[in-house]
């Protein structure tokens, strides 16, 4: 189901370019043209946000804006100016951001916001400070932005919640505190994870100027200084977050193959070296399956390469069905590859019978094309830290389920 958004605006063209905004990024949105009519939708609906202008023909002080946040709704202010009159009324509420009116940016910015916040859901915040007092002023500032939150006395206690929470994406710490200092939290949080997999963001009241710098070259990624500015906190704080996401679509594009969005040979070699290695150490046996689609060629040859895409891109959405908590990848061309987690290769060669016998019955029916294929597939089941030899032995395996009629399993 659609969030749903409330846009209360009393001039038409601009509450069209806010809802065409709204709605771009996936909002359900509502428009509302005075604080009466914007209540009334209150009453009925529930909204995920609100994006609310401070001047209406019933509200003309910034009304709206208590009315909103009292209904708990997050609410972004857009202003025709921001005089310091006005600045001091908006400052008064808990509201997300204000936005001035006076320029394109302001509506690339308003689109920004309203893409971040669902996102924000998702994004979890470690907040480390002996004072109790901080500790909740900073959480309810994330909280106000839909981030989860977690809280920290100190850096040993920190060090605990990163433990049992390692997907906790942003670290907040302050300096002062007693057991571990900031600086030396923001160092052992360094030796644990690199700064493509958290960011740190370092706060303090003192006014020692060496500070920040201690705390960037001890890992940290930001610094603020205490008592700090909201605004300047959430702009911080979003450009860390967009680093971090930015960072995990380049990694996911490295090693997601295009086609198939399987894991591509990169991905698949990288991951497979430590599972062996897992494996010999434990003396326990690694069982790998090289699959390949039969006749692959006579189907790009009769029907067309978007016929074999649709071919390739089907049989992928059944490796997430089948193999989806085992290692697998798309290798390249039409074959593929399974490193099974289980140590059961009674279990492992069931599944992969399952997975032959389902494509043999059902692929006409996987593809616009109703291409009917199966696969070929040789499987290897050893004692061995390298993946190289692995897939060499299961490569034969495969060459001899070809020869032997296809469609089957050759071990």
């Amino acid at each position: 189901m659609l969030r749903k958004v409330l846009i209360i605006e009393d001039t038409p063209t601009i509450a069209k370019v806010q809802k065409h905004i709204a709605s771009s990024v996936g909002y359900d949105v509502d428009v509302a043209t005075t604080l009466e009519s914007a209540k009334r939708l209150i009453n009925d609906h529930d909204y995920f946000c609100a994006v609310v202008d401070f001047v209406l023909p019933d509200a003309s002080n910034g009304e709206a804006i208590p009315y909103t946040v009292k209904a708990n709704i997050p609410t972004i202010v857009m202003t025709g100016n921001l005089e310091s009159s006005t600045r001091d009324t908006v400052d008064k509420y808990p509201v997300i951001d204000y936005i001035t009116k006076e320029n394109k940016q302001a509506y690339q910015y308003l689109k920004k916001q309203l893409q971040r916040l669902p996102r924000n859901e998702q994004v979890k915040v470690l907040v480390v400070d002996d004072s109790a007092a901080t500790r909740r002023h900073i959480s309810s500032l994330l909280e106000r932005h839909k981030y989860q939150v977690y809280v920290a006395g100190d850096g040993v206690e920190a060090l605990e919640t990163l433990n049992q929470n390692p997907d906790i994406d942003v670290i907040i710490t302050d300096n002062e505190m007693p057991r571990m200092r900031g600086e030396e939290l923001c160092a052992e949080i360094r030796r644990l994870y690199s700064n493509d997999d958290k960011a740190i963001i370092g706060i303090s009241g003192t006014n020692n100027a060496y500070l920040s710098a201690r705390f960037l070259k001890s890992g940290a990624n930001d610094y603020l200084r205490k008592p700090f500015n909201p605004e300047e906190f959430y702009c911080r704080l979003s450009q860390n977050v967009d680093m971090l996401e930015n960072i995990a679509t380049i990694r996911r594009q490295a090693n997601t193959d295009y086609l198939t969005q399987l894991p591509n040979r990169r991905y698949f070699f990288e991951h497979a070296s430590k599972l062996l290695a897992i494996n010999s150490r434990q003396n326990q046996s690694s069982m790998l399956a090289m699959i390949d689609i039969d006749f692959f060629k006579k189907i790009n040859d009769q029907h067309g390469h978007d016929a074999g895409d649709k071919v390739l891109q089907s049989i992928g959405e059944c490796f997430e069905k089948f193999f989806q908590h085992d290692l697998y990848a798309r290798l390249g061309g039409e074959e593929f590859a399974v490193l099974f987690r289980s140590a059961s290769s009674t279990d492992n060669m069931a599944q992969l019978e399952q997975f032959r016998l389902f494509l043999e019955k059902n692929s006409s029916s996987l593809t616009p094309y109703h291409i009917p294929f199966t696969v070929s597939i040789g499987v290897v089941d050893k004692t061995i830290e390298s993946i190289d030899p692995l897939i060499k032995i299961a490569d034969e395996n495969l060459y001899t389920a070809k020869e032997s009629g296809r469609n089957q399993i050759a071990s």
